[in-house]
């Protein structure tokens, strides 16, 4: 796993197919077998109407995903490595820069 994957994520031990997540930690946290949780920002599947907030990144098929997920970019989960069911794909460059964008406006980095 790395920086900007699409990993699916167990929300508990009977969740089967999980919820999407983008990786945020680097590689010596990924790396690291003392580090159990990892910093993740969480998607949800989009509803046909739903439009996306000032907050939120829209990612799809080109991005690995099999539907249309909005991204969360106000809140930063720690997510458990244990967790994680698998690795979807990988976040394309033009989105990493909108993740970046709403992750520094929501938390009001700059």
């Amino acid at each position: 796993m790395k920086r900007w994957d699409i990993i699916f994520v167990r929300a508990d031990a009977n969740d089967p197919t999980g919820h999407p997540g983008v990786i945020l930690s680097d590689g010596m946290v990924l790396a690291d077998a003392h580090q159990r949780r990892i910093n993740v920002l969480m998607g949800t599947k989009k509803p046909p109407a739903a439009s996306t907030h000032a907050h939120q990144v829209l990612l799809d098929e080109a991005d690995g995903l099999d539907h249309l997920t909005l991204v969360d970019c106000s809140l930063v989960y720690l997510v458990a490595k244990a967790a994680i069911i698998r690795v979807a794909g990988t976040v394309s460059p033009e989105r990493r820069d909108g993740i970046r964008r709403r992750l520094r406006a929501s938390l009001g980095l700059g």
